[in-house]
């Protein structure tokens, strides 16, 4: 089956992302613009991805479950997974490393934790945005431990990309890395390549994606097709 694929998607929670992005106009727009497999992707954290699950089951939107990481190194570090539990579990983990630093609503933007009906849960307290307790070389044990999807998010950027944090693409045992919709293939040095929106608003959806044909959506098979796309 061809998966037309965003898997770089933030939420309401992510304080940088519209309040818009609600998972059920997330699922909404995505089937909208013709994706028909999604990854939810917020800041350190899974805490919409129960809503998110319930959204695409209810819609029939195939999907990951992920995050965004930020390493201690401060790049952008994007954590697949097929499995809900294992991806709240990372989630826990990456969101109880994070500096006991609170959010500012006034500057930085609501974090709410919605369900699948768009009634808001709580808020996340600490600053999403921080940088986590874990260094890239253990995010790539951790996350493959837990049979999830390791991928370096936007190495293209000036901001947050791991080639302008440390000044080069480190040697780890990555699935893929992620370019910008026009960022370079030269940049992966012969990683698989993956290019996904980014999106945190509406509008965005799908203005980047990555086709893949695979048996079924899952981390495994992803896997394997990714690394026949290796250099």
């Amino acid at each position: 089956m061809l998966y037309r694929a965003d898997f770089h998607v933030h939420s309401c929670l992510s304080p940088c992302a519209s309040l818009e992005m609600s998972p059920d106009a997330i699922v909404r727009k995505a089937k909208e613009v013709g994706l028909n497999a999604l990854a939810l992707t917020d800041h350190n954290c899974g805490f919409n991805l129960p809503a998110f699950a319930k959204i695409c089951e209810r819609r029939g939107m195939e999907c990951l479950y992920g995050m965004e990481v930020t390493s201690m190194e401060e790049a952008h570090i994007l954590c697949l997974f097929d499995d809900l539990e294992s991806a709240l579990e990372m989630g826990a983990l990456v969101y109880d490393s994070l500096p006991d630093v609170p959010n500012q609503p006034d500057r930085f933007g609501d974090q709410p934790i919605i369900d699948e009906n768009e009634e808001i849960l709580g808020f996340a307290d600490k600053f999403l945005i921080s940088a986590s307790g874990f260094d890239i070389g253990s995010l790539v044990e951790r996350v493959h431990a837990l049979d999830g999807l390791i991928i370096p998010a936007h190495i293209d950027r000036m901001v947050y990309g791991v080639i302008a944090q440390l000044g080069f693409l480190p040697a780890e045992n990555f699935d893929a890395v992620e370019l910008t919709a026009r960022g370079d293939p030269a940049l992966a040095l012969g990683y698989p390549i993956i290019r996904n929106s980014d999106s945190h608003d509406l509008g965005g959806l799908g203005s980047a994606h990555t086709d893949y044909e695979l048996e079924s959506l899952t981390v495994n098979h992803l896997r394997k097709v990714l690394e026949q796309r290796r250099a």
